[in-house]
């Protein structure tokens, strides 16, 4: 194709027709918690956050917004909603990292100490994540727990999931 023919179209096409998060939630048995690790673009991640917020964040660029890591952390304990056995668990903000590609960003959390005794016996999810901006959003949440594994799909018409822990 002409260079500048495919120039053309990349400036006049969206920059991605995909919508899609990633996230893991690992149990660590050693320290009894859950590790979470999501995978988001960067642009769906700046949409989200600055619709709810007058600030330009910039993140992942010499100019971050100083205040970037507590919207982050606000927006996902809202947006995100972990329940273990019916009760809401808090998590922390662990860090970011831009990958590679200069396209995504992977954000850690932790619940930490939430399985004392091995009392899990359920998991329940709300994943609104970027819904209110992006219609076509998918959210996918892989559940490694123990010997169980799950792979769970949320959008705007199933945004609330549970999950039974086997022993």
């Amino acid at each position: 194709m002409n260079p500048l023919l495919y120039l053309l179209f990349s400036l006049l096409l969206p920059s991605h027709d995909f919508h899609i998060t990633h996230t893991s939630l690992h149990y660590n048995s050693e320290l009894e918690s859950i590790e979470i690790t999501m995978k988001v673009a960067i642009e769906d991640l700046e949409r989200s956050l600055e619709s709810n917020s007058s600030k330009k964040l910039r993140i992942g660029t010499n100019k971050e917004n100083k205040s970037t890591q507590k919207i982050i952390t606000n927006y996902f304990e809202n947006h995100l909603i972990i329940f273990t056995n019916d009760k809401l668990s808090k998590y922390k903000w662990v860090g970011k990292e831009i990958d590679n590609n200069l396209h995504d960003i992977y954000l850690y959390f932790e619940i930490p100490n939430c399985n004392q005794n091995g009392e899990i016996k359920s998991l329940t999810l709300e994943n609104t994540i970027f819904l209110e901006t992006e219609l076509q959003q998918t959210n996918i949440v892989l559940i490694e727990f123990k010997d169980s594994n799950f792979n769970l799909t949320f959008t705007k018409d199933q945004d609330v999931q549970r999950i039974q822990i086997i022993k």
